[in-house]
């Protein structure tokens, strides 16, 4: 079968505007797409919504599956793109094999879940046992709506999660992870100069903070801060403001800030030296990293020289990047990622991702955050904490889906357990009894805005998941 009604309904969802936070609309277009077509619906204060379909002929007795996916995107764009997320839909441009969208992420993370599941409710013809469709909100911001879920409603003891992003590889376990915020204020004084500049670090890779933790890739936060260490100890540079990243689990691409100097050509060739330096060090991951100046007005205040110092030791100081590796599956065992800086007026906020597939050490990175904040007179509180997805020695599901796959794509899949962060931890917390699996199309540079996903492998997933299901 073609995925032509996945596409479909992949358009429809993204005319809806369904970042993190902003999910009502398109969690009520889902209520009333079930309704249309009779279909058990529930819609709770989260805006979760769980869709239930009787089996097809022959299978109305057997037991039911549970498909899963978030109907939230991560929304980030390139600074020059005029784009709002509140309001404005998502273009999908059709590339080839691929569709993108213009200059902003896609959203395939995890719309497609959700247009798979709706091509499926909405096919009559098509074979499969009952099906409980669970749509959550908040996934990226830290899964809060599969932390809200009442798991009373759900009856099948098959969940397939469709959130991954490699087709051919079934992630069978997850890393647990927590939002940390730390608050450091920050006096602010008179100006020492008269020649006030913004610093823009932009062009990096980027990437999501689980998956791609583990390419080396430069963090646009962690460079801004560098290069102000450099101008203010060489330039006696002030700080005015400095911003940097959009979410805390994309690593950021973009970073400025705006500084008070004594003289606009000695500050630019600083810059300049940092930048030679920065870009040799980063060759192979972010081969074309900007660092520029540009002069501005006149600025009112500047941080004071203690302020500034606290503030860079923070960000220089803070864990970025793959802490620790599990040897045995050779992949990151925990990691952080300093995703936001956020100037909020008299003080300044970092916002990061934790990751750990082992919940002592997800603790230990947060308390070493803790730790500095607190050291450099801030305050420090986080949320969003959820556990990891523990691998099963024996999974039924896991079996059936690797015979499945040899018999459609005649080779052998991958199984294995991924950095990034799934839902399955949580609601194996809620029905321990649950078996679980997880799979996906291509979907490449995820939370950048270069995300894209191949249309045949939309469509081979497509087909795999339908035989899966006629298999159940």
């Amino acid at each position: 079968m073609n995925c032509d009604k996945v596409l479909y309904f992949f358009e429809k969802i993204n005319e809806i505007p369904r970042g993190s936070g902003n999910e009502k609309a398109v969690s009520d277009y889902l209520v009333e797409f079930a309704k249309e077509r009779c279909l058990w619906v529930h819609q709770d204060k989260a805006n979760n919504v769980i869709i239930k379909k009787k089996g097809s002929k022959g299978y109305e007795d057997h037991e039911p599956v549970v498909i899963q996916g978030h109907m939230d995107m991560v929304c980030e764009k390139n600074p020059d793109v005029k784009h709002d997320f509140e309001k404005d839909p998502i273009k999908v441009i059709y590339d080839g094999d691929y569709i993108h969208a213009d200059g902003t992420t896609l959203g395939a993370d995890d719309g497609i879940a959700v247009a798979m599941a709706m091509a499926l409710l909405d096919d009559e013809n098509a074979v499969h046992p009952p099906v409980e469709v669970v749509i959550t909100t908040d996934e990226e911001v830290g899964m809060l709506g599969a932390a809200n879920l009442d798991a009373t409603l759900i009856e099948g003891r098959k969940l397939l999660n469709i959130d991954s992003e490699e087709e051919g590889i079934f992630t069978v376990g997850c890393a647990g992870g927590v939002k940390t915020e730390s608050e450091i204020p920050v006096e602010l004084v008179k100006p020492d100069h008269d020649k006030f500049a913004r610093i823009i670090v932009t062009d990096l890779e980027g990437g999501h903070s689980g998956i791609d933790i583990d390419k080396e890739r430069a963090n646009a936060n962690k460079i801004i801060a560098r290069v102000l260490d450099r101008v203010i100890s060489t330039e006696k540079a002030q700080i005015c403001s400095v911003n940097g990243g959009a979410k805390d689990n994309a690593i950021p691409r973009y970073a400025e800030a705006v500084v008070c100097c004594g003289d606009m050509g000695s500050l630019e060739a600083t810059v300049n030296i940092v930048k030679g330096e920065i870009r040799a060090e980063y060759a192979l991951t972010d081969g074309n990293i900007e660092i520029k100046t540009e002069e501005v007005e006149i600025c009112d205040n500047v941080f004071s020289t203690d302020s500034a110092k606290r503030l860079l030791t923070a960000i220089l100081l803070m864990p970025n990047g793959v802490e620790s590796v599990n040897l045995e599956l050779n992949m990151p065992e925990s990691s952080n990622n300093i995703g936001v800086v956020k100037m909020n007026g008299n003080s300044v906020s970092l916002i990061c991702a934790v990751r750990s597939s082992v919940i002592t050490r997800k603790a230990y990175i947060k308390n070493q955050i803790e730790k500095l904040t607190e050291i450099c007179g801030g305050t420090e509180k986080s949320h969003g904490d959820y556990p990891a997805w523990e691998y099963r020695a024996e999974s039924p599901l896991r079996d059936l889906f690797v015979d499945v796959y040899r018999e459609c794509y005649k080779s052998e899949p991958k199984v294995e357990t991924v950095h990034a962060g799934l839902e399955c931890g949580l609601i194996a917390e809620k029905i321990p009894d649950m078996d679980m699996i997880s799979f996906g199309p291509n979907l490449l540079d995820i939370h950048t805005p270069k995300e894209r996903a191949s249309i045949s492998s939309i469509e081979r997933v497509w087909n795999f998941l339908c035989s899966v299901l006629e298999k159940m």
